[in-house]
């Protein structure tokens, strides 16, 4: 399923936006100056797809209608309370008010005190202040307005009444946002009781960890694989339905191996001598084909465990290291992730990168081992902090990483040098037309 257009009537009072996502290039741009819900129209997107449905209670329009690829449609109507209908034509499949009732009663205080910021404190049965500007809130205004902190199994409680004709649909289409803010995390910890600590994580080190875990998680598919196949290698071999190469079709496939081998070995996934070849290919003789053959077919199985990883990390090091960093140089570590050295070969702390650089990596990481494929990405800003000749390059990326990732992707930008010359891939909301 893709989506096709949205249609955003009366967005906060003002304007009737019509955005229809390129599906050919795969890349959609979303321009205009500030105030013209450029952003708001990615969260719109993000909100519906991610069972944020609080976020259009805070939202001033009056109807928002998306159209996808299978005849389907689902419109949005704001009205005392938000409707939700599902359409295929012009017929009716499901319809839902949200809320139906008030939300409150069906979170404890407890889990709402883990979930939310940490300068929201609770001061009564039904009474929430807001420390920093001293607003005081009802529970049903907090899960209003702060439904994007709370975790999925939570939103389906508060979501409760949404039929599941529209939240089966609704998750046929995978929809990852990442928001202009990348370099922080900042997330409460779990004892409501200690409300004043923050876990404050820098984005590039956590990602860093994140690429060590998947590594050592390849490795240790790539090892359960090896145990099964060498045991049952013997009664394989001699089995009735062995097949075999022909020579020359052996040369070539070993070749093809140690090549995968060596490449897998720059990343640090493997030590060459891990897998050596146990036959030279120089001169094979008849009686070693059945062997070989079996050994070829086993080995590709084992391998192909890192086929996809290995795409994606090579991707992410030639984009940095050939486009990007002049005077440093990223590496990919089993242990570490992923780590930066000067020219001279000493490391650098990943949080001494420039933000630009800092910037550039995690939107990277994103795209590349985040975002499942075929998903939807909405991108804020991807400007941030990028020189303008990182800035030009940036549309050149996402091309390959869509050829690779199979994603759609709709960006929100001011900079002309993002777009560079392709307009034509540009909606501009400026055009829209103005309520009278």
């Amino acid at each position: 399923m893709k989506l096709l257009n949205v249609k955003i009537y009366g967005l906060f009072g003002t304007f009737n936006h019509d955005i229809d996502l390129n599906q050919d290039e795969r890349i959609t741009i979303l321009t205009a100056p500030n105030g013209y819900g450029k952003t708001i129209a990615l969260k719109i997107i993000y909100s519906l797809f991610n069972n944020k449905f609080a976020f259009f209670i805070q939202l001033i329009f009056d109807k928002i209608v998306f159209s996808f690829d299978n005849n389907k449609s689902l419109e949005i109507v704001k009205k005392e309370k938000i409707e939700i209908t599902l359409k295929e034509g012009n017929k009716k499949i499901a319809s839902s008010v949200y809320p139906s009732k008030e939300i409150r009663h069906t979170i404890p205080s407890h889990i709402i005190e883990d979930f939310t910021p940490p300068f929201i404190r609770r001061v009564g049965a039904d009474r929430w202040l807001h420390e920093l500007s001293g607003e005081r809130l009802t529970t049903q205004e907090i899960l209003e307005q702060y439904n994007d902190e709370f975790p999925d199994e939570i939103l389906e409680r508060i979501n409760g009444n949404i039929p599941k004709e529209i939240s089966s649909f609704l998750k046929e289409m995978s929809v990852y946002f990442i928001q202009e803010q990348r370099l922080i995390l900042r997330k409460p910890i779990s004892d409501h009781r200690m409300r004043e600590n923050v876990v404050i994580t820098d984005t590039i080190e956590k990602y860093s960890q994140e690429l060590s875990k998947l590594i050592k998680q390849k490795i240790g598919e790539y090892a359960q694989i090896t145990q099964s196949l060498d045991s049952s290698f013997p009664k394989r071999l001699f089995g009735q339905n062995s097949h075999s190469y022909s020579v020359d079709e052996l040369k070539d496939k070993l070749n093809n191996l140690q090549e995968k081998r060596q490449k897998i070995s720059e990343y640090g996934l493997l030590k060459l001598d891990d897998d050596t070849s146990l036959f030279s290919n120089d001169s094979i003789e008849e009686s070693e084909t059945k062997v070989l053959s079996l050994y070829i077919a086993d080995n590709e199985q084992k391998l192909s465990v890192f086929d996809a990883l290995i795409q994606k990390i090579e991707l992410f090091s030639d984009i940095l290291n050939e486009r990007r960093f002049n005077f440093k140089s990223i590496e990919i570590d089993k242990e570490k992730g992923f780590i930066f050295k000067t020219k001279k070969g000493d490391i650098l702390k990943l949080t001494d990168l420039s933000s630009g650089e800092q910037h550039e990596v995690v939107l990277l990481f994103e795209l590349l081992f985040k975002v499942q494929e075929n998903s939807l990405v909405l991108l804020d800003e991807p400007e941030i902090s990028l020189h303008v000749v990182w800035q030009k390059a940036f549309l050149r990326d996402i091309e390959d990483i869509i050829k690779l990732q199979k994603m759609d992707i709709v960006i929100a930008t001011h900079s002309p040098f993002i777009i560079d010359e392709r307009w034509d891939l540009t909606v501009n909301l400026e055009e829209s037309e103005i309520v009278q």
